[in-house]
C-alpha cells in the first residue's frame, strides 16, 4: 500500500466514526427541547413524569422539537404508550404542516412535516388497522415494518433510529424492523401516491439529495394520548 493510499483509507475510516453521545432526555431537564415555532419548552402540552417526557393527553396537541439539528445520526430511547394512544418520532423534519384541527399552520399548536417512526396502539387505534404502513415500527405511510417483536401497551420498550445518507433503519427492542432507501423508486412512489398535502413529498427527497449537509430537527408527535419517552440520546454519524 502506498503512503497516499494509506492516508486516504485512514481519512475514510475516521470519517465513518460516530460522534459523542448527546443526551436529549435525562429525566431532569427539558433544555434540549422547544417547539418549531417558539424557542421554549411547551410545559402546557408536555411534562416531566417519573424520569420521562410525557405528552399531556388533555392539552393542545403540540409537537415537541429538539433544539439541535441532525442529518446523519443514531438515536436511541425508551418509549411507552397508553391504551388507545398514537405517537411517534419524526426525523428529517422539513417544516411545519397545518394543524389538522384548524386547517392552517398554527404557531400555537405546531405540527411537524417529516419522516416518522410510528408508535401506536395497533390493537385499539383505527389508523393502525388501515394498512401495515400505518402500524408501529413503520416509516409511516411509506414502508411497512417486518419482524415486529411483542410490543404491549403500558410497557417500556426500546427503540433506535439510524439515518445515514439515503439509508434509514428502525429498531424496536433490539430487532431491526425496517430498512429503507430514501432514493428508491418504491419510497418515491409511496409519497407520490399520498393525496394529503401535509405529508413529505418527492420534492423533499430531492432536497435531501441536493443538500446532503443540511440538518433538521427531531420531533416527538402529540396526537392526544399518553406517550412517554426517556433515556433518549443521539450521536451524529460523520
Amino acid at each position: 500500500m502506498t503512503k497516499s493510499s494509506f492516508v486516504l483509507l485512514f481519512a475514510v475510516t475516521l470519517g465513518a466514526q460516530p460522534g459523542p453521545w448527546v443526551t436529549l432526555i435525562d429525566g431532569k431537564s427539558t433544555a434540549a427541547w422547544r417547539t418549531q415555532s417558539k424557542p421554549t419548552f411547551p410545559g402546557h402540552a408536555w411534562n416531566l413524569d417519573e424520569g420521562a417526557i410525557h405528552s399531556i393527553p388533555t392539552s393542545p396537541q403540540v409537537d415537541l422539537s429538539t433544539v439541535g439539528m441532525y442529518r446523519n445520526f443514531e438515536l436511541e430511547f425508551d418509549w411507552k404508550i397508553a391504551k388507545g394512544a398514537n405517537s411517534g418520532v419524526k426525523y428529517l423534519v422539513f417544516s411545519m404542516r397545518p394543524n389538522p384541527r384548524v386547517g392552517y399552520i398554527d404557531p400555537e399548536v405546531p405540527k411537524a412535516l417529516g419522516l416518522e417512526l410510528q408508535l401506536i396502539d395497533d390493537a385499539n387505534v383505527g389508523d393502525a388497522k388501515v394498512a401495515p404502513s400505518h402500524g408501529t415500527g413503520a416509516l409511516y405511510l411509506f414502508q411497512a415494518p417486518k419482524n415486529l417483536p411483542a410490543l404491549p401497551v403500558g410497557t417500556w420498550h426500546k427503540a433506535k433510529i439510524v439515518v445515514n445518507g439515503r439509508r434509514v433503519e428502525h429498531w424496536l427492542n433490539g430487532v431491526q424492523v425496517l430498512a429503507a432507501d430514501l432514493e428508491s423508486p418504491a419510497i418515491r412512489a409511496a409519497m407520490q401516491a399520498q393525496p394529503r398535502p401535509d405529508l413529505p413529498k418527492p420534492a423533499n427527497l430531492d432536497e435531501l439529495k441536493a443538500q446532503p449537509e443540511k440538518k433538521y430537527p427531531i420531533v416527538l408527535t402529540h396526537h392526544g394520548g399518553d406517550a412517554w419517552y426517556r433515556n433518549m440520546r443521539v450521536r451524529e454519524l460523520h
